[in-house]
């Protein structure tokens, strides 16, 4: 008997028969390499969410839960085999895969049964598209047994025993049988040891034994795990693996189970950025992504969201309350707080982006300013410009989106309204309050504004007026 130890977050030990004394030795990757394919089982739709999105496209940290399985098969294997009901088949959340319909769910054992005909290696990895927690570290155990089937087993805390995974029975390390949840008693219900649904199979083995697989009395439908002890009963050897952790077998059947995952991803990530030199001033209110890149010496403040396609270079501050989604923030920028960026928006270096300001589709160049109530959408702004409070380019006219530029030493007074498309050119200094249609020269003032007129001792009349008016009314 070998162990196999991770130093990651979740599993700690994985222990079971005929196991490589290195799993990373070089010939072992050789051999998992070219004899192995993966099996996602990915019928169902997930109804216990209670919400329209089949569960396996909910997002964990912005990334849909099936990507998760497919990119983790993919670090084996180049043949991965996804078994879809009829109504996801050909969605591109699928691409890298080989979809197989699988018509009537009729339980495990016949979507890998529909399976079978596309497998082209010795063995077999059977996967459920809903456990978006395992690393690569977690199944080389498995690919290294030679048996002619093998499974993980997890134990579960003993206060969530009532997790409906199927309980696994051993006699010491023989292999005994798979009691599905529905179909366990109390005491049966009372073991911690669970069925992650992970399975390794000799695939000789599976074609000529899964036919001999009978439907449940209760349920009618055909169980991998019912499989698994018909071959022990055969005689067939069976490498339990064994982990005394849980979590990062943790399926997701509700939303309360994806918001666990989420939890234990978001701590993953906030780890590994604060390893790296990030400063992160209050960790659980910080949200990042899957594909966030964040350098060191960058600050983070309290209650930050970073979505998808986010890149924040050395130096930069992200201040308290901001969105950021789909941008890059370049060296010693200062965001925040209160402001979104978003979409392909570039704030360069040393420039500031303040509060309540919202960038789009935009470049705000080195050194610049905007520090108040602003929105900047479809434009570039050069260097050292600033953009005065409530300030807005006005870039759609109700059809299409219009691009405008600002350039270099740009100084735009307060409340000004840029209509789109313009260029401004660098020098430029605009009045406060002025609405701007044309382009503007270099080293040019602008002030465009309503004239305006006073009228002397009047607001008294026009007061009384209106106080005569409401009595009226």
């Amino acid at each position: 008997m070998t162990e196999r130890i991770s130093d990651d977050l979740g599993i700690g030990s994985i222990r079971g028969g005929s196991v490589c004394e290195e799993a990373n030795n070089e010939p072992c990757e050789k051999w998992r390499k070219s004899n192995v394919n993966f099996i996602i089982l990915a019928g169902g739709l997930g109804t216990r969410t209670r919400i329209d999105c089949p569960k396996i496209f909910l997002p964990i940290a912005g990334k849909p839960i099936i990507r998760y399985i497919i990119d983790l098969c993919s670090v084996f294997s180049k043949r991965i085999i996804a078994v879809v009901p009829p109504q996801l088949n050909g969605h591109h959340l699928f691409d890298g895969s080989l979809q197989v319909v699988q018509e009537t769910p009729k339980g495990t054992g016949d979507a890998v049964k529909a399976a079978i005909p596309f497998i082209d290696s010795e063995y077999v990895i059977i996967m459920h598209a809903d456990t978006p927690l395992i690393e690569p570290r977690h199944i080389e155990p498995l690919l290294c047994t030679h048996d002619d089937a093998a499974f993980i087993t997890c134990k579960v805390p003993k206060d969530m025993l009532d997790m409906p995974y199927g309980r696994v029975f051993c006699n010491g390390q023989e292999f005994v049988k798979i009691i599905e949840y529905k179909d366990a008693n109390d005491n049966e219900r009372s073991n911690q040891y669970v069925n992650t649904g992970i399975y390794k199979m000799n695939v000789n083995i599976l074609k000529n034994n899964i036919n001999d697989t009978v439907p449940n009395k209760l349920s009618g439908e055909y169980y991998l795990t019912d499989f698994l002890t018909n071959l022990s009963t055969n005689g067939k050897k069976i490498s339990v693996m064994k982990s005394d952790e849980y979590w990062p077998f943790h399926g997701i059947n509700t939303l309360t189970d994806l918001s666990l995952a989420e939890t234990i991803v978001q701590d993953k990530l906030r780890n590994k950025f604060m390893k790296n030199g990030v400063q992160i001033l209050d960790p659980k209110s910080v949200y990042f992504s899957f594909d966030s890149k964040v350098a060191n010496n960058v600050m983070i403040e309290q209650n930050v969201v970073i979505k998808n396609g986010v890149t924040i270079h050395s130096g930069a501050i992200i201040k308290s309350f901001c969105y950021l989604e789909n941008c890059a923030i370049m060296e010693r920028a200062m965001v925040g707080p209160f402001a979104r960026i978003r979409d392909e928006a570039v704030v360069m270096d040393e420039a500031a982006v303040g509060n309540f300001v919202e960038i789009k589709q935009s470049t705000v160049g080195r050194e610049t300013k905007i520090k108040h109530l602003s929105y900047v959408g479809n434009t570039y702004v050069g260097y050292k410009s600033n953009i005065g409070a409530g300030t807005i380019t006005c870039n759609y006219d109700g059809v299409r989106k219009h691009r405008s530029v600002i350039g270099d030493n740009v100084m735009i007074g307060a409340n000004c309204s840029i209509i789109s498309p313009i260029k401004i050119g660098d020098n430029t200094l605009i009045a406060a309050g002025s609405v701007i249609t044309k382009d503007i020269p270099e080293n040019t003032f602008a002030i465009s504004r309503v004239n305006q007129q006073n009228y002397q001792n009047k607001a008294s009349d026009i007061i009384n007026k209106k106080k005569e008016q409401e009595k009226l009314d």
